[in-house]
């Protein structure tokens, strides 16, 4: 990676303290701590030093850590050494996470104690230089250090992982000039400036993190750290969300559905963006969110790992649509929606999403996962997404579900995400996974539902199902629960969960 192109995203640490008014907030709040720009600059300049000393020149660094602020410098100094980072969450199993190392091949590892306990005996298996985060510097001998090297058209900033939900996890390289875009467009289409305060509420290992990080080191903005433990309980995110004085949130819905759980009538008028993506948001949500940020512009974002965010959609207070639109591409963003037979479908027809953008992943890890990825379209790269879509009369677009969402049970094709969005439907539907399970060669459709009320029933939902849906598309099989549907680390509903507890039930 060029200096130039490193600069781009870490420079703005480095320049903080011009970038930054004195009487600005300061840079990173984190577990009742604030680090101001200038301290962090000067941290990521020794990890960046740390780094040199150890990692091959171009050799991507892993880091697992938690999220805090020695993190965040620990992320910039990988970027400032001119190397990408590829970021791993320690929450995740050992067993994948050893995995994703043996394949990422990095030339060093950071980490903290957590990471440590996950990752440590497979990085000394592997001779590689550890970096522990607050530390003094490498703990091992880098005598067999691997010397792997990314050679791409554009310098990488990042290694991401795909959730691997529908198989083994992809790398996902991206490069610096990606994300400089993304950062770019942020800042202008929300006038991100050094007065606001970022709720950060991804895994550093998410691509919802770009925004929390390199839009806020772009504009000067500050940035409140919601770690593990904070990310999954209503009162914490509310107490970070005081405490650091947060102007603009960004997460998942199920993580404003925390909030809005346990806001009770509290308001916050100083938050004046809210940014939800990764899943579909449930009206009654949206609803509760106008009362609990009055003064906030609501906004629906649709991307993916491979391209960022491509989409938005301002929801309007009033009479907003359900369930959402996608909405309209953001700047430099082009589109092309798909048949089977990898043709544009005609105006007003449904398809699969294929994206052309600055944003776009240079490529992944493996080449023949990217050459089935990508298609060119009048000489240009298109990511297909894998999401069908259509457009509507206005130009927005609206999901549909995944294009592997559709099965064939029983001689019937079945698409599991238009049954959900069937059962949610009903009123007394807080959220709703529909999937099958395979017992002894049998196969069953299932749903697993949150309801607050503990009157709904299977009944309930078929008799509500039957006036839609055929009867080869109804769940045979309900399971009923007042607690949300577990999640991944990403915060969304996790699937293989839920088939693996209707199996052992």
């Amino acid at each position: 990676m060029s200096t130039a192109n490193a600069l781009t995203i870490a420079e703005p640490l480095c320049r903080a303290s011009g970038l930054v008014p004195p009487t600005s907030r300061t840079s990173v709040h984190c577990r009742g701590r604030s680090i101001a720009y200038d301290s962090l600059a000067g941290e990521a300049a020794r990890y960046r030093d740390l780094v040199n000393a150890c990692a091959p020149d171009g050799a991507a660094v892993a880091i697992c850590a938690e999220k805090t602020a020695a993190t965040v410098a620990a992320i910039a100094g990988i970027l400032m050494s001119d190397r990408p980072y590829a970021p791993l969450d320690p929450a995740h199993p050992t067993a994948r996470l050893e995995n994703l190392l043996d394949a990422l091949r990095p030339g060093a590892l950071i980490c903290d104690e957590a990471g440590l306990r996950r990752l440590g005996g497979a990085a000394r298996r592997a001779r590689l230089a550890i970096i522990a985060i607050g530390g003094a510097g490498p703990g091992y001998s880098l005598a067999a250090l691997k010397s792997a090297r990314f050679r791409t058209p554009r310098p990488l900033a990042a290694i991401l992982h795909t959730s691997g939900s529908t198989g083994t996890p992809k790398q996902v390289l991206i490069s610096a000039e990606a994300i400089r875009v993304f950062a770019e467009w942020v800042t202008s289409e929300f006038a991100l400036g050094p007065e606001d305060c970022v709720l950060s509420h991804a895994p550093f290992a998410f691509d919802l993190s770009f925004l929390d990080l390199f839009a806020s080191l772009h504009s000067g903005a500050s940035i409140a750290l919601a770690d593990a433990g904070a990310a999954a309980n209503g009162a914490r995110l509310i107490a970070l969300l005081e405490e650091a004085g947060v102007t603009f949130w960004h997460s998942a819905p199920s993580a404003l559905g925390l909030v809005a759980a346990a806001a009770g009538d509290r308001v916050f008028e100083a938050v004046r963006c809210v940014l939800f993506a990764g899943e579909p948001i449930a009206d009654d949500l949206l609803q509760r969110l106008f009362a609990i940020f009055p003064n906030a512009r609501l906004v629906n974002i649709y991307g993916c790992t491979e391209t960022n965010d491509t989409f938005f959609f301002d929801v309007p207070r009033t009479d907003p649509p359900v369930p959402l639109p996608l909405g309209r591409p953001i700047d430099g963003v082009d589109f092309a929606i798909l048949g089977e037979d990898r043709m544009p479908v005609p105006e007003g027809a449904s398809g699969e999403l294929a994206v052309h953008c600055p944003t776009m992943m240079e490529r992944y890890g493996d080449e023949r996962q990217t050459r089935k990825a990508i298609r060119s379209i009048g000489g240009r790269r298109y990511y297909l997404t894998g999401d069908r879509v259509r457009r509507d009369a206005a130009g927005l677009l609206h999901f549909l579900g995944r294009a592997d969402s559709v099965v064939k049970l029983n001689g019937f094709r079945l698409d599991m995400a238009e049954i959900e969005r069937v059962l949610h439907a009903h009123d007394g539907v807080r959220e709703v996974a529909v999937f099958v399970t395979e017992d002894d060669g049998a196969k069953t459709l299932c749903a697993s539902v949150s309801a607050p009320t503990e009157q709904l029933t299977g009944i309930d939902l078929r008799r509500h199902a039957m006036r839609v849906l055929p009867a080869h598309a109804i769940p045979r099989r309900f399971t009923f629960s007042a607690a949300p549907l577990p999640k991944n680390t990403n915060g969304k509903i996790c699937r293989k969960t839920l088939a693996r507890a209707r199996l052992q039930a």
